[in-house]
């Protein structure tokens, strides 16, 4: 079964460097559900992240860009849920394209302190995921490894909705539901 629900909200395209309004947010029964696709990336320092380490945890894929404004202004919850669920098994992977150099991106994840995984990322992952049309798009996944939501753009009140999937996705609600205010 699938259930499709559409809101509106502001993401930004990357073709067009502007804003956009547009929202789609997909829930999958649990025998629908894809795998994330396996990936390997590094950090900024090079140094190689394999998405295999991410088996059996809850991980919040963030695909972002330095100069998408709503992708810097839903950073800080993502930052801030990724401490309060991090021992209870949730992971907050933030992928960012088209963005330049380390030396471009650095000071943002300093702003931002960003200590989640911050991986740079590129077209061969972007579509790996089903394509990337606009920024922020996220990705909720399961401990099982399989994509449950996918998110694109910033609403009122995303953040809400993320962490009450998170919770029933680590067991701590018995009943995943959006509130969208």
């Amino acid at each position: 079964m699938i259930t499709l629900a559409v809101f509106a909200f502001v993401s930004c395209s990357s073709n067009e460097n502007k804003s956009k309004i547009q929202a789609e947010v997909i829930s999958l029964d649990n025998s629908d559900l894809k795998d994330m696709p396996h990936f390997e990336l590094s950090y900024l320092d090079g140094t190689p992240f394999d998405s295999k380490s991410l088996e059996g945890k809850v991980v919040f894929v963030d695909f972002w860009a330095t100069w998408c404004g709503p992708c810097l202004f839903e950073i800080p919850s993502m930052v801030e849920m990724g401490h309060k669920y991090k021992d209870d098994g949730f992971e907050v992977i933030g992928i960012t394209v088209q963005s330049g150099s380390q030396e471009d991106i650095q000071p943002t994840i300093d702003k931002l302190k960003m200590d989640y995984h911050v991986l740079l990322g590129n077209d061969e992952v972007m579509d790996a995921f089903g394509g990337i049309y606009g920024f922020p798009t996220n990705f909720l996944i399961t401990r099982e490894g399989k994509i449950y939501k996918n998110f694109l753009g910033v609403y009122h009140d995303k953040h809400k909705v993320v962490e009450k999937d998170v919770r029933y996705l680590l067991g701590l609600e018995t009943k995943s539901t959006e509130i969208i205010g």
